[in-house]
């Protein structure tokens, strides 16, 4: 049985030892079922129709359903949690016994997790996640609990994991930072997303429409791709960040959303390795911008954890102030030098003269060996493949150039620096010079003859190991994060314990 929490603050050095709740065994064995089921449909029920005998497969079927409750009791009542006064001890006794050391100071998140299955049984989900790249977007480990004792067990574990002593009925009642509404939701689920997949999701639609009131083929496919590149994704959208609630207690920041599945992660915010503000383009034209944090170990299958959907930029500006001051600190908005013009306007420029050509000698080719003219429709498909080789291809490159060159910034301040990246998509990334693993500065060919490059730093995400690259700056100016970070270890500003 679930050992109960005892009220009140823990003791020094007491133990605490719990298994799942029970109902994680008729969890399983639903979705077993749910899965045979599908296996019947498929392979037997066809059969059947046709006049076979087919008792014989349910005898398989009943087997694997048998088989896999035994199991599901074994690993449910061989399996324990045991909180003690450091760590938390994960231990398997199936088949093979395996122990599961994990120290509460690595511990980055302690997520809360309820399903529709959770809810009708009156369960909650704890999810542990911790600082590593290993398996990022899935827990530790996760312990299923009736929702009272996971409060109370939250409630203890609070004080030891996140220095901050919560009690959930109060946590529950803080007003959130920002005001999130459903119509903020749609927007962000469609808005939100980088311009490419936007402008996928409008052509599927519009060529879905076209079809659909002239009576041309490929209605289906368009309606298709429709819903898997803008249908889908809004309404997982709007089911994971509905009644989005945003609100910090200390360092502890708690973030809550959820229609069906609720969800609810609290992170320290010494767990923060960077903050970023993305503006995609169709949003940049609406004022429009939307924050996301890197927290090692909290990711999920939306991605980054969300400090806030897309909303205005002096909402999203004002809660970046509020929630994550910390990487905050005033800039002068320098952006590329002069001598970064040729290295990246002339190379858009270089790309678009080949795409010119390549629509010009493809026009040429064709006009001299094939008689277009007396085919309409190969004078239209040869007309607007050239239109978009040397007008459409060559005038976003060079547009594109000529944005980057005037949005990207690069600032160091004494605890963080920022990185803006992008063209017609905008982002803003403040980075950690403590969190920060390599950096590195190269130059290609044409960058080394105006004295520009790029810094690439590597540093720990929600998702494992990732890269974030400058645009092109001074060579000298770039060096100075790598210089600054190795400065920090050297003078003692660098102390790993400030993040534990």
């Amino acid at each position: 049985m679930d050992e109960v929490v005892p009220e009140g603050p823990a003791d020094a050095g007491e133990t605490l030892t719990f298994r799942n709740h029970v109902t994680t065994i008729i969890q399983r064995i639903v979705s077993l079922a749910l899965a045979m089921a599908f296996v019947y449909l498929i392979a037997v029920m066809p059969r059947a129709e046709e006049g076979a005998n087919t008792t014989y497969f349910l005898v398989p079927i009943a087997a694997i359903m048998v088989a896999g409750t035994f199991v599901f009791i074994r690993i449910w009542s061989r399996t324990t949690y045991t909180f003690g006064e450091n760590e938390l001890v994960v231990v398997r006794d199936t088949v093979f016994k395996r122990s599961t050391r994990i120290q509460y100071s690595k511990i980055a998140s302690i997520n809360v997790h309820r399903s529709i299955l959770n809810h009708l049984f009156g369960t909650t989900a704890l999810l542990f996640n911790i600082n590593s790249s290993v398996n990022s977007n899935v827990a530790e480990a996760t312990l299923t609990l009736n929702a009272d004792e996971a409060d109370r067990l939250r409630e203890r574990l609070s004080s030891m994991i996140l220095n901050k002593e919560l009690v959930v009925e109060e946590d529950h009642e803080q007003a959130t930072f920002v005001e999130i509404t459903n119509a903020d939701v749609i927007l962000h689920g469609f808005f939100g997303q980088p311009t490419s997949s936007s402008l996928i999701g409008l052509a599927s639609l519009a060529y879905s429409i076209f079809t659909l009131f002239t009576g041309s083929g490929g209605l289906f496919m368009a309606l298709v791709l429709f819903a898997l590149t803008s249908a889908l994704p809004w309404i997982r959208t709007i089911l994971r960040y509905y009644n989005y609630r945003i609100y910090r207690i200390g360092d502890t920041i708690t973030v809550e959303s959820g229609l069906l599945n609720t969800y609810r992660s609290s992170f320290n915010i010494k767990k923060v390795n960077s903050v970023r503000i993305r503006e995609p383009l169709l949003a940049r034209l609406m004022g429009k911008m939307l924050l996301e944090a890197e927290v090692v170990g909290l990711a999920d299958s939306q991605g980054l954890p969300l400090l806030c959907p897309l909303k205005s930029k002096k909402v999203v500006m004002q809660l970046t102030e509020q929630l994550v001051p910390e990487f905050l600190f005033e800039t002068s908005r320098r952006t590329q030098p002069k001598e970064s013009a040729v290295p990246t306007i002339g190379y858009k420029a270089f790309l678009a003269a080949i795409s010119a050509i390549v629509g010009v000698s493809v026009y040429l080719f064709a006009t001299s060996t094939f008689d277009v003219s007396r085919l309409a429709f190969a004078n239209y498909i040869l007309y607007g493949f050239c239109a978009i080789m040397c007008v459409a291809i060559p005038a976003v490159l060079i547009v594109h150039g000529m944005l980057a060159q005037g949005n990207r910034e690069f600032e160091m301040g004494r605890d963080t620096f920022i990185f803006v990246t992008g063209a017609y998509d905008r982002q803003t990334d403040f980075m950690r010079y403590d969190k920060v693993q390599i950096a590195t500065v190269t130059s290609g060919i044409v960058q080394r003859r105006f004295g520009v490059g790029r810094c690439t730093v590597s540093l720990m995400s929600s998702r494992g190991a990732v890269s974030v690259k400058s645009g092109i700056f001074l060579r000298d100016d770039l060096e100075l994060v790598g210089n600054e970070v190795v400065a920090r270890i050297e003078d003692g500003r660098y102390d790993y314990r400030m993040y534990l």
